[in-house]
This record gives C-alpha cells, structure tokens and sequence, in this order.
C-alpha cells in the first residue's frame, strides 16, 4: 500500500483526464495539490479516474466538490470515474451524489 498520493495529467480519447492515485486522505493532500495546482494551473481536464486510490476520506469529496464547482464556473462538467463502492456510500451520506458526477 502506497503512503502517498500520486497523480497524472493525459489524454485519453482527445479529452484530458486527470488520474489520482495513491493515498488520498486528508493528511496526504498538501503535497500533491501543490504539484497539481503547479503543473495545471487552468485544471483543464473534465474526467478525473479514482480507480487507482488506495485510501481516500471525505477530503477527496470536499476536493472533487471544489473541482466540481470550478468547472460549472467555467461552462464545463467534470465526470468522476472508477470511484469505490465505500467512496460512493461516502458520497450518498453527505448527499454529494447529487452533486457531483460519478460514472459507472
């Protein structure tokens, strides 16, 4: 098990994907916004893969939720794919399901 969170930019099928991977608990999430914020300034991807998270909490929500947001702000959706069955229950008690757009 991984003790960091990861993640990558690249494009697949002509949109750009983001890919988190890794830790993506609370206390793990500084360090890997910075470099997010760092190398995508404009956060110009609409899909962003879960499926490679190997912890997550209720701060990857509060994360997606704000990336969300940003991207209705600028006219776009953003589609939240592979996320786990303990995620989506997550998503369902804070009633965030309705908010945000996870994919099968």
């Amino acid at each position: 098990m991984s003790t960091t969170s990861r993640w990558e930019a690249r494009p697949v099928d002509g949109a750009q994907w983001l890919f988190l991977q890794g830790d993506w608990r609370v206390a793990e999430l500084a360090p890997a916004l910075r470099t997010i914020q760092s190398a995508h300034p404009s956060r110009d991807w609409q899909d962003i893969s879960l499926a490679g998270l190997e912890e997550a909490d209720s701060s990857i929500l509060a994360l997606l939720l704000e990336w969300t947001q940003e991207a209705h702000r600028q006219g776009q959706s953003l589609r939240i794919h592979a996320a786990s069955a303990a995620l989506l229950d997550l998503a369902r008690l804070y009633r965030l399901d309705t908010l945000l757009q996870f994919q099968p």
